[in-house]
Formats: C-alpha cells, structure tokens, sequence
C-alpha cells in the first residue's frame, strides 16, 4: 500500500513539473510579441511565475507578470504545447511595430509598462520619468500642463504606448491623464 502511494505520489510530482514547465514556455512564448527588449525580458521574467510558485520562490514582481499577455480561451491543449516549444526567431524578421491605424486609434499595445522608480523636474516644468526597467522618459507637451506626482514614485505603474509619427504618450495607473513624451536615455 504505502508502495502505491509512493508512485502516485511521484506521478503527480512530475506531472505538476510538466505542467508548470509548460505554463512557463506557454507564457514565454506569448511574450514574442512585445517589441522592446527590455520589456519582453521583463515579461519572460514574469511568465516564470508558475515555476517560481511551484518551487516555493518568492513571487516575481507585479508588474513582470502583468506584462504575459493571457492565453486565449480558445486555444487547444496541441495548440499551447505546440506554441510552447523554443523556435528559432530569424535575424531578419523584424519585430512588427503596431500600424497607423491601430496607433492613431490608441489600440496599440504597450511599448513599455514599469513602476516608475523616480521623478524629476526641469526648469521648463516638464517631468522627467526614470522606471524600474532603466529607460527615463521626458514630458514634451509641457503646454498641456504640467504633472503633479503627489505620492511615492513607486505607487505609479507606467504605461508608454506609440503613437502616430513616431510619438509616445505616457499614463500612469491612478490617472486617466495623458502625457506625451520622448526617450530621454
């Protein structure tokens, strides 16, 4: 009996590593979209999340795992596994930028989403963002008005998106409010 046991035991364990290993390619595979490097890195870093559980490892961080796009309802178990295994990405094969329509319109997906990790004021009175990835970003319509960041850095989840004629706008998850801004570093 307690033989029985044993290899269920050890049946159920590998097929929870499975399990978690194919979550973690599943995921890593739905980060290929995102176009910036550093952001699909942060997204592979979150889409580790299944693993990190498994293994009782502290969580990655929120924003990481915010940034794996979600598996669609409707793909079949063939087609995650299928999409899970490792593909060979050709140097030639630009990552695909999103389309005057869908930039003109505000559909585009995220070109960079990060905590912010400080801000700074020039003496034109535009803002001057640095987030948690590194990339620091400038407001460049200061004639719109000026932002007031009112509470800690970090409380601010950053959202840039692109625009038309290569333009970005920058939001922040406690505000409706957008900023267009320019890559400072």
């Amino acid at each position: 009996m307690a033989l029985a046991c044993a290899g269920i035991c050890a049946a159920t364990a590998v097929s929870a590593q499975v399990s978690a290993r194919d979550e973690v390619l599943a995921g890593v595979a739905r980060c290929g979209g995102i176009q910036d490097d550093r952001l699909w890195l942060e997204c592979v870093y979150g889409a580790q999340q299944p693993m990190r559980s498994r293994l009782s490892l502290p969580p990655a961080p929120e924003f990481q795992q915010r940034l794996v796009p979600p598996a669609t309802a409707a793909a079949s178990a063939p087609a995650l596994q299928a999409s899970a295994r490792p593909q060979a990405r050709s140097a030639a094969t630009p990552r695909r930028k999103p389309g005057f329509f869908q930039s003109l319109v505000g559909d585009a997906p995220p070109y960079a989403q990060s905590r912010m990790r400080s801000v700074r004021y020039e003496k034109n009175g535009a803002f001057v963002v640095t987030l948690e990835n590194g990339q620091e970003w400038r407001q460049t319509d200061v004639e719109g008005g000026q932002a007031a960041f009112r509470r800690a850095p970090s409380d601010y989840l950053v959202t840039i998106t692109s625009g038309s004629f290569n333009s970005y706008t920058m939001s922040t998850s406690n505000s409706r409010r957008r900023y267009r801004v320019e890559r400072a570093r």
